[in-house]
């Protein structure tokens, strides 16, 4: 009957190690969000850049806040025969903001 004090110590060796677990996880996918995001801000770019080229400004604007989600900043420029577009969006504490800038040359 020596065997009952050890289950009750592992029992709340488990119930202090839980939460811990919880944490760690919570910020490993909270890391994988916020790679995810910078990878689709470099596409919204991209793909705004692509939509400004052929359909203009709004185009571009509308195209690249689609892709990297709605709470996106998107700046249009035009120069030289270049259309530039820059997408910006803040994940928060404690990622920060994630930012990409795509140029494309304007055709005709």
């Amino acid at each position: 009957m020596s065997g009952g004090g050890d289950r009750g110590s592992a029992t709340v060796e488990l119930a202090l190690a839980l939460p811990a677990a919880v944490v760690v996880l919570a910020v490993a996918l909270s890391a994988v969000q916020a790679a995810a995001a910078g990878a689709a801000v470099s596409a919204a770019a991209l793909a705004g850049a692509r939509a400004g080229a052929i359909a203009g400004d709004d185009a571009a604007v509308a195209v690249a806040r689609r892709t990297a989600g709605g709470a996106a900043t998107v700046e249009v420029g035009r120069a030289g025969g270049w259309i530039e577009v820059t997408v910006a969006v803040d994940l928060g504490w404690p990622w920060g903001a994630r930012g990409a800038r795509a140029a494309l040359p304007l055709e005709g």
